[in-house]
C-alpha cells in the first residue's frame, strides 16, 4: 500500500464512507511520544540561512495564532506534504490543508517567509488552489510541487508551474496529476485545463490514471515533484503510481515552453530503489534535488514497512531515508533516470525518525531547494517533512496532528 499524503491513500478508502463525525474524535494516544521528549527536539525560532543547524528540528510555522507546540491540534486542521523553494531571499511553502475546521477535503495552502534579525517570519495561510466543481479535480487537490521557468499558456508568459493531485472519488482513488501556471509564487494560479492546438487534446490532467490502465480500485497517480532542466522549459516530473501491473515512479521530461503544444521528450518507470539499504524495493511517494556543481541527485523517501509497531495509522511511515545518486558520468546528468543499465546506486545519507523528531510518524516528506528544485545550499541539504502522533481509525485523531518540520544533513561527498 501506497504511503499517504493523507488525501491519497487508505485512510479516505477506510474512513470516508461514515465522513468523520468530530464529536468521536478522542484526542490522540501519545504512547511513548511525551511532551518532553518532543519540545527538547524542536528549538526555538532561529533558522541559520533558512536550514536550522544540522541534526536540530525546527516546526516551520502554527498553524493559528493559538497553537503552541506540542499540543493535540485542536484546531482540526492538518498541514503536510510541503514543497519549499527559496529565490531572492525569500522562501515560498507550499502545502496540503484543510480549508473549514474538521472538514477532510484537501486544498493547497501557501506561504512565504522572510528573515529578520535571524528569526524566520511567516505570512498568513492563504488557499492558492482548491477543488473544481464537476471536472477532473472536483474533491481533493494536494501534493504541490513547484519550479520556476519559461511557460506559456494561452499566449501568455508564466514563470511559475505547479504539478499536483487531484481526484473525483471520494476514497481518493483514481487519483490524476495536473499542472498549473502562475505570474507570482503566491498566484494566483492558473490551472492548465484547457485545450492542446489540435482543438481535442486536454492538457489536464497532464498524466492521467488511464495511461496505467487503472481500475475504479487503482490508486492512480499523483505524489509529484518538478524539476527543471535547462531553467526554462523543459523539466522532470516525477509521479508515484499504484496500478493494476504494481506500484512505482513514473519519470517523464517534457519541454513545457508552450504548454498548449507541450512535448513529452521522454518517459521511464523507476521500479527499484537501486541497492538501497533500507525500505522496499520500489521508490515512491519521493522528493528529487539537482546538485548541479557536482552532478548528484538527491532523494528522499518513506521507509516502507509501515505500523510495525502495532499501533495506529499503520499505513505512513515513521522513518524517512535520505540517498544520493552519482550523475558525474553523464554528459547529460538527467540521462541516468533513463539509463536502463545504470550501474550507479542510491546511497544512503541519514534518517529522519522519532529519535530526530520527538514523533511516532514522519511521512510525507520535501526538500527545501532554489526556485529550479536545485540545491540551494552546497554541502547540505534541508529536508522538510511531516511529523504527527498515533490516534484511532477515526481520522481527526491523528490527522490534527499533522504539522510541517525541517531538519538539515551534511551532504556526504
Amino acid at each position: 500500500m501506497i504511503s499517504k499524503k493523507p488525501c491519497k491513500t487508505l485512510i479516505f478508502s477506510l474512513l470516508f464512507a461514515g465522513f468523520l463525525s468530530l464529536s468521536s474524535c478522542g484526542g490522540p494516544s501519545n504512547n511513548n511520544n511525551k511532551e518532553d521528549e518532543t519540545m527538547a527536539k524542536v528549538k526555538g525560532d532561529v533558522m541559520h540561512d533558512f536550514l536550522p543547524e544540522v541534526g536540530e528540528v525546527k516546526l516551520l510555522f502554527k498553524h493559528s495564532s493559538e497553537e503552541t507546540v506540542g499540543d493535540d491540534g485542536e484546531d482540526y486542521f492538518y498541514n503536510y506534504c510541503p514543497s519549499i523553494f527559496i529565490e531572492n531571499n525569500k522562501e515560498h511553502i507550499y502545502y496540503c490543508t484543510n480549508n473549514n475546521r474538521g472538514t477532510v477535503i484537501d486544498h493547497i495552502g501557501y506561504r512565504s517567509a522572510e528573515m529578520e534579525n535571524n528569526i524566520l517570519i511567516y505570512s498568513d495561510e492563504d488557499i492558492v488552489l482548491s477543488p473544481t466543481a464537476d471536472t477532473w479535480d472536483q474533491t481533493h487537490v494536494c501534493d504541490p510541487t513547484v519550479i520556476k521557468g519559461e511557460f506559456k499558456y494561452n499566449n501568455e508568459d508564466y514563470p511559475y508551474l505547479m504539478a499536483y493531485l487531484g481526484c473525483v472519488p471520494l476514497n481518493c482513488k483514481l487519483n490524476e496529476t495536473g499542472i498549473a501556471v502562475a505570474k507570482s509564487p503566491n498566484g494566483p494560479w492558473i490551472k492548465c485545463n484547457g485545450l492542446k492546438v489540435d482543438g481535442e487534446t486536454k492538457i489536464n490532467p497532464i498524466v492521467p490514471y488511464s495511461d496505467f490502465h487503472c481500475t475504479e480500485t487503482n490508486w492512480g497517480t499523483g505524489q509529484a515533484c518538478l524539476m527543471s532542466v535547462d531553467k526554462k522549459g523543459r523539466v522532470l516530473l516525477f509521479t508515484t503510481v499504484s496500478a493494476p501491473e504494481g506500484g512505482f515512479t513514473d519519470v517523464r521530461e517534457y519541454d513545457f515552453s508552450n504548454i498548449n503544444d507541450y512535448k513529452l521528450i521522454r518517459e521511464t518507470k523507476l521500479f527499484k530503489d537501486g541497492g538501497t539499504q533500507y525500505g522496499t524495493n520500489w521508490i515512491g511517494n519521493a522528493e528529487y534535488c539537482f546538485d548541479s556543481k557536482n552532478k548528484k541527485f538527491i532523494m528522499s523517501k518513506p521507509r516502507g514497512g509501515y505500523g510495525k509497531d502495532g499501533e495506529y495509522p499503520d499505513f505512513i511511515a515513521d522513518t524517512i531515508d535520505v540517498y544520493y545518486v552519482d550523475a558525474s558520468s553523464y554528459e547529460n546528468p538527467f540521462d541516468i533516470f533513463f539509463d536502463e543499465a545504470r550501474s550507479e546506486k542510491w546511497k544512503y545519507i541519514n534518517s529522519i525518525n522519532k529519535e530526530l523528531s520527538g514523533y511516532p510518524r514522519n511521512h510525507n516528506n520535501g526538500m527545501v531547494t532554489d526556485e529550479y528544485q536545485h540545491l540551494y545550499r552546497e554541502g547540505k541539504i534541508g529536508v522538510a517533512f511531516t511529523s504527527s502522533q498515533y490516534g484511532t481509525i477515526s481520522a481527526m485523531t491523528y490527522l490534527k496532528t499533522y504539522r510541517i518540520f525541517l531538519t538539515t544533513f551534511d551532504l556526504p561527498y
